[in-house]
């Protein structure tokens, strides 16, 4: 059971698992998101919502969408590379040097986790 309401920004679900989870290290216990009735999860991700919501305006995080066409994602992986849209799907790792575009897509199947971190104009 997986609840993701399409109103809500998609990050919500993220801070949603890692509360859930960071609240069960403390305990030493495993947290299990799926063992969460529907109306559990939804009230964590929407608790999580409004503190992204909150953050959103306070000019801590970025916003989820595009601001304008001419704003082109910036985002940062796991390992602390910073990436910038390129052409559709593909991404550019920012470097000095110029690489070779790469699909984000593909590279998220391949288990990179990208978090975005601004907008460029």
């Amino acid at each position: 059971m997986n609840v993701r309401p399409e109103s809500v920004d998609p990050r919500a679900l993220v801070i949603a698992q890692n509360r859930q989870r960071i609240a069960h290290e403390a305990y030493g216990s495993t947290a299990n998101w799926n063992s969460l009735t529907s109306d559990e999860q939804k009230l964590m991700v929407e608790e999580a919502a409004t503190w992204l919501r909150a953050a959103v305006e306070a000019g801590i995080v970025p916003l989820a969408v595009k601001p304008t066409r001419d704003h082109y994602a910036v985002y940062l992986d796991e390992e602390g590379f910073l990436y910038g849209e390129y052409d559709g799907d593909d991404i550019l790792r920012l470097v000095q040097v110029s690489e070779q575009a790469q699909s984000k897509e593909r590279l998220e199947e391949q288990g990179t986790e990208f978090r975005l971190i601004g907008w460029s104009q």
